[in-house]
């Protein structure tokens, strides 16, 4: 659902501009840019949907509210961006809209012309004009820039991409104990990457490690395990499964965290490797917008080794979350006896958790709904699963799908009621139930245009990299 967000936030955003690192200085430690989608054939729907909810007009209203006469500044980046991060300083590329260029022109005075620009600033920055773009940057990279030493690439392709890698300079800078600063150094770099296509769009995350500066880490970070099988799990609207070996992360912190005199007393030498989770449709939520699982509601399945050892550490662990969940500390952990093969404890504020334990499996369930779910159909007979099955490679150390369009009609019961109540006295209750009524017919619209989704993770080589497609009736 968070991916889903921020893809729903970027896209139906002020419009993006062609790719504008190009025209960055190279040698960037990390970047952002979004490419040119103006008149995209794939984001008409979207943008009509934003229109026709009402939330298109609220949001101008609101935001001309606050931001008064420099309301037209808040199309600074309506065109797109381009961010470059250096060791040393940064650049910035926009294309403003035409009355955000205008605005930007009032408000920046002393600028001289410089290669075809209108240049100023101090010490700390430089501001640039021409007639479509702007940029800021620091001096250094300004200087750069005006003597076309530019041609900044970014490490892979997109409509959306974003990439960094720890400044190493920095990172000896620090003087970090030993194995904190192998740590450190273990990741090269990570990237994310954005591209639409003509039935949805896919993504890409990629994360590359460098193995000889802590090889345990390496090893926790590139798996080699196989996941459950999530075909065998019950439906839901979500499902997913991976490899994070327990045991190891157990024996790998506590070391580590010594370093900084942090005492970490973990065994964790009871689970194994392999988790899967189940994410399951709920009830709506009370009037005040209350939901009645705050852990909300999904099944959680976790390799063990141990069964005994297992529940003994599950259950010192819901005692201590038991006692943070209870105003002043005083506890609320409960066993509440058995419902079915599943044993009910409750966690103070924290809600009712039903687990049991199988031979090899620790099975949680983190409300009613998902403990119902139990006995769903597996999701080896959804016939859009296995369809995107067949996209998950042999080698694959983990997967998840989803149908998006369900997942937002589960928020659609929720928005209503409980957005007024989330944003408080920041709105009148007028313009609040204004806001929750364009938000929910917005989903509404929504949970029509998107369909199933598929990601996967593989290892290739020292790289840990995700690759997704997800489907959307433009």
């Amino acid at each position: 659902m968070a991916r889903l967000m921020i893809f729903l936030l970027v896209m139906l955003g002020p419009a993006l501009a062609q790719n504008l690192l190009a025209l960055a200085p190279q040698g960037a430690v990390a970047g952002f840019y979004m490419n040119d989608l103006r008149g995209s054939r794939y984001l008409g729907g979207l943008a009509a949907d934003w229109k026709q909810s009402g939330m298109e007009a609220f949001l101008g209203r609101e935001l001309r509210k606050q931001a008064g006469a420099d309301a037209n500044l808040l199309g600074i980046a309506a065109g797109g961006v381009a961010v470059a991060l250096y060791n040393d300083g940064f650049f910035v590329m926009v294309r403003p809209s035409a009355a955000a260029m205008q605005a930007l022109r009032q408000e920046t005075k002393g600028l001289r012309p410089q290669g075809g620009w209108l240049v100023g600033g101090d010490r700390d920055a430089t501001t640039g004009i021409s007639r479509e773009l702007a940029f800021i940057a620091t001096p250094k990279y300004a200087r750069l820039f005006l003597q076309n030493r530019r041609g900044l690439q970014a490490p892979v392709r997109g409509d959306i991409v974003l990439w960094g890698a720890p400044p190493q300079d920095l990172l000896q800078s620090l003087d970090l104990p030993p194995r904190a600063s192998g740590a450190a150094r273990t990741i090269r770099r990570f990237s994310y990457a954005i591209q639409l296509t003509a039935g949805g769009y896919t993504e890409e995350t990629r994360l590359d490690v460098n193995p000889a500066a802590d090889p345990a880490l390496a090893s926790l970070l590139l798996p080699k395990e196989r996941p459950y099988n999530a075909g065998e799990l019950p439906q839901g609207y979500a499902v997913s499964t991976g490899v994070l070996d327990l045991s190891r992360v157990g024996a790998y912190l506590p070391g580590l965290l010594r370093e900084f005199d942090v005492r970490l007393n973990l065994d964790l030498r009871a689970f194994g490797a392999r988790f899967a989770t189940v994410t399951v449709k709920g009830p709506p939520p009370a009037p005040d917008g209350r939901s009645e699982a705050i852990l909300g509601h999904s099944l959680i399945y976790w390799e063990i080794r141990d069964p005994a050892t297992a529940e003994a550490n599950l259950l010192a662990l819901l005692q201590s979350l038991a006692a943070f969940s209870t105003p002043d500390g005083q506890g609320g952990f409960r066993v509440l006896g058995n419902e079915g093969e599943f044993k009910v404890v409750e966690i103070g504020l924290g809600g009712t958790l039903y687990y049991k334990l199988e031979p090899n499996r620790l099975v949680i369930a983190t409300s009613k709904s998902a403990l119902q779910a139990v006995n769903n159909p597996p999701w080896g007979q959804d016939p859009n699963f296995r369809r995107f099955r067949a996209r998950i490679p042999a080698n694959a150390i983990g997967y998840s799908f989803g149908n998006q369009g369900s997942a937002l009609e589960e928020q659609l019961g929720q928005i209503s009621n409980a957005f007024p109540q989330t944003i408080g006295g920041e709105l009148d209750q007028q313009t609040s139930q204004e806001l929750g009524r364009a938000l929910t017919d917005f989903f509404g619209r929504l949970s029509k245009r998107f369909g199933s989704g598929l990601s996967y993770a593989v290892v290739e080589g020292n790289s840990l990299i995700s690759r997704g497609f997800y489907e959307v009736r433009w």
